[in-house]
C-alpha cells in the first residue's frame, strides 16, 4: 500500500522538495495554500529540506534557457539558499551509492533518483508532482506528501 503522509491528519517531521516545488514556493507559482502552508510549517520548524542536486538542476535548467529569473542565477540561488529553516542534503557518498540502488526503481534520471535517496537518507516525506516518483511512493519505496 502506499505510504503516502496525508497532510492534515498526521505530523510531519521532515519535509523535502523536489526540485519543481521549490523553484514554484520561490516563485509563488502553482502550489495551492495548503502546499505554502505545508512548506512554511517546516520551514518553520526548522525540518524543510531540499537535495543539493536541486540546485545544480536549476543551474542546468536555467543555462539551457528552460528557467527564467527575475535576478541573476546566483542571486536567486543565494536567496534560495538564504531561506531560514531550509537544509540542504548533502551528496555523501551513501547517498550516491543509494541512488544507484533504489529497489524496483527503473528511472534513469539521475535527478529523481538522487532527490528520491536523499529523501530516504534522512526519513523525510517528499513533496513532487512528478508521476513517476508518485509512482514509486505508492510502492513504498519513498514517502510522500498528499497535500491536495
Amino acid at each position: 500500500m502506499a505510504k503516502v503522509y496525508d497532510a492534515p491528519s498526521g505530523i510531519l517531521e521532515k519535509l523535502t522538495l523536489d526540485t519543481h516545488v521549490l523553484i514554484w514556493y520561490m516563485e509563488g507559482i502553482k502550489l495551492n495554500s495548503r502546499q505554502i502552508e505545508l512548506i512554511d510549517k517546516a520551514r518553520n520548524e526548522n525540518a524543510l529540506f531540499v537535495s543539493a542536486i536541486s540546485i545544480w538542476e536549476i543551474s542546468m535548467l536555467a543555462g539551457k534557457g528552460k528557467l527564467a529569473c527575475s535576478v541573476s542565477l546566483s542571486e536567486w540561488i543565494n536567496s534560495i539558499l538564504s531561506i531560514p529553516g531550509l537544509n540542504i542534503i548533502d551528496l555523501s557518498i551513501p547517498v550516491l551509492v543509494e541512488s544507484c540502488n533504489l529497489p524496483n526503481y527503473e528511472h534513469r534520471d539521475p535527478a529523481d533518483r538522487l532527490i528520491i535517496a536523499s529523501t530516504r537518507s534522512i526519513n523525510s516525506h517528499l513533496m513532487t508532482f512528478d508521476q513517476k516518483i508518485i509512482d514509486y511512493a505508492n510502492h513504498g519505496y519513498v514517502k510522500i506528501i498528499n497535500a491536495h
